[in-house]
């Protein structure tokens, strides 16, 4: 499937996109750390003009019924992001969350892959709480309610105050 997506881009989206100002000839389509997490297929797919994470549906999800251009809420450990649905010919139904929409800042492939491993590792792990992490050691009330990092600053390298 990750194959058939780097495959889809390059054949038929890339060609559309070369020459456009916000190409970036120092980068490939490429799909970056792509792994089975949470029951979803899901990784980031870097091309030369923007960088998307990608989720593929796992079976009980019924995004094939919703219209085209459409978002569904999807809970991460690092709190709830709206991805848009993404319907690519030869491609199942997917959902795709601009990461970046240009990627001129990146000098080469090494550098834009790195940041995509590391927009992985931040959505994927837990938010910080800012409290007492055992429920033992004191009362609920007592405790702040964790608050989840916005997109922008997921990706800007923000973390969550205690």
């Amino acid at each position: 499937m990750v194959n058939s997506l780097t495959t889809a881009y390059r054949e038929s989206v890339q060609p559309r996109m070369l020459g456009m100002p916000m190409y970036n000839a120092a980068l490939q389509t490429e799909a970056v750390g792509f792994a089975w997490r949470d029951g979803r297929l899901c990784g980031v797919l870097l091309t030369p003009w923007c960088m998307n994470l990608v989720l593929f549906p796992q079976a009980c999800d019924e995004w094939e019924d919703r219209a085209a251009a459409r978002t569904v809420e999807v809970e991460f450990p690092s709190g709830s992001q709206r991805c848009m649905l993404s319907a690519l010919e030869g491609m199942p139904v997917h959902l795709s969350l601009p990461l970046f929409t240009t990627v001129l800042d990146f000098e080469n492939q090494e550098t834009a892959r790195q940041v995509a491993r590391e927009v992985l590792q931040r959505l994927y792990t837990r938010a910080a709480t800012g409290g007492d992490a055992d429920p033992a050691s004191g009362p609920q009330s007592s405790r702040k309610q964790p608050r989840t990092l916005t997109r922008r600053e997921l990706l800007r390298g923000g973390r969550v105050a205690p």
